[in-house]
């Protein structure tokens, strides 16, 4: 023991300041980057400050009732850019990038849907975007919609939920469609580690260079690709999925958005013919989504009613924009008293 303790006590120091060093350059690597992610891709939209640290919210047109695009998970808000310019000249359309993704600041643990539309909600009133809303949620944004509609139900006139996440994702789909779930307990420790490795550069080591030249801002995708790359983005895509059943327990507890106009969007495209049991099972479960768990939102509101898109995946503002523009279109159709009414 004791020969154990002078070689502990005589390698340890040079262990530390060994760490200590790797951590400053790691540090330094990282700052750099940012920098130069900075330079490569500047802001597009407004930053709003939502009490010590900002939202990026983006918006064109003008006229009411204000649309308002919620993108799916790993999806910054830029990703709507071809829907929202042609939904501008219609009404305000405005697109925001959740904490820690795109342009906005990282958020505080946990980041659950809950407080994505906590955030949405302090932004738009900030920016002077004025309720009601028509708010277009797709994937993962279906919930945070769905959870803003239950947070400030007098705020939202219509909801127009595109291939939306459901709470009974976690129970109902095969293996194959889920990713790991650690215990709650580890939760917020591994958002800690998420958010180190994105700070000291690890994060920056073995995600993929962002180009030094950027295409045209018309290359959606090249720059969507760029945005989602980022160490901060990736640190807060884990951690946003580790606190998943939160958020899909906080839409559950939201059984009624009201008697508003409500349509939902399903991918009809199905998989191929089965050729081993789980592609039986993943064509089963396709048929759930589509005709038991889907049509389960529509009845959110007397209003609602849901729409399969036959040629379309889950990808459906890629696949099958038009389905998209044509459902808001229909809503603000509709005489301005029959969506809804903002707060006095």
């Amino acid at each position: 023991m004791p020969t154990r303790r002078r070689i502990l006590r005589k390698f340890l120091p040079g262990v530390v300041a060994g760490l200590a060093l790797l951590s400053a350059l790691g540090f330094l690597y990282e700052a750099r980057g940012r920098r130069l992610d900075a330079q490569r891709l500047p802001p597009i939209g407004q930053s709003v400050d939502i009490g010590g640290r900002t939202l990026l919210l983006n918006c064109l047109g003008s006229g009411a009732p204000a649309v308002v695009l919620d993108a799916g998970a790993t999806t910054p808000g830029y990703g709507w850019i071809p829907i929202q310019r042609q939904l501008a000249p219609l009404s305000r359309t405005c697109w925001f990038d959740r904490a820690g993704e795109g342009w906005s600041d990282p958020g505080p643990f946990p980041l659950t849907s809950r407080a994505d539309a906590q955030d949405l909600h302090a932004a738009l009133h900030r920016a002077g975007v004025a309720p009601p809303y028509v708010l277009v949620g797709h994937s993962l944004g279906g919930l945070d919609v769905r959870v803003f509609a239950g947070l400030y139900p007098a705020e939202v006139g219509a909801l127009v939920l595109v291939e939306s996440a459901h709470e009974d994702e976690p129970v109902r789909a095969p293996p194959a469609y889920l990713g790991p779930r650690p215990p709650a307990f580890l939760w917020h420790p591994l958002h800690l580690l998420f958010t180190a490795a994105a700070r000291f550069g690890l994060l920056r080591l073995a995600a993929p260079p962002i180009p030094a030249h950027l295409p045209p801002d018309d290359s959606v995708r090249a720059i969507v690709t760029a945005l989602s790359t980022r160490p901060q983005a990736i640190a807060s895509y884990s951690s946003r999925g580790l606190v998943g059943p939160s958020s899909y327990a906080a839409a559950h507890a939201v059984t009624h958005v009201g008697d508003i106009p409500l349509i939902v969007l399903t991918r009809g495209r199905l998989p191929a013919a089965p050729r081993s049991q789980a592609d039986s099972a993943a064509l089963a479960y396709e048929l759930v989504w589509q005709h038991e768990m889907q049509p389960q939102l529509a009845r959110l509101s007397p209003r609602g009613r849901q729409v399969i898109l036959p040629c379309s995946g889950h990808g459906v503002p890629e696949d099958d924009p038009g389905a998209i523009i044509a459902a808001v279109r229909e809503i603000l159709m509709l005489p301005h008293d029959t969506i809804g009414c903002p707060l006095q």
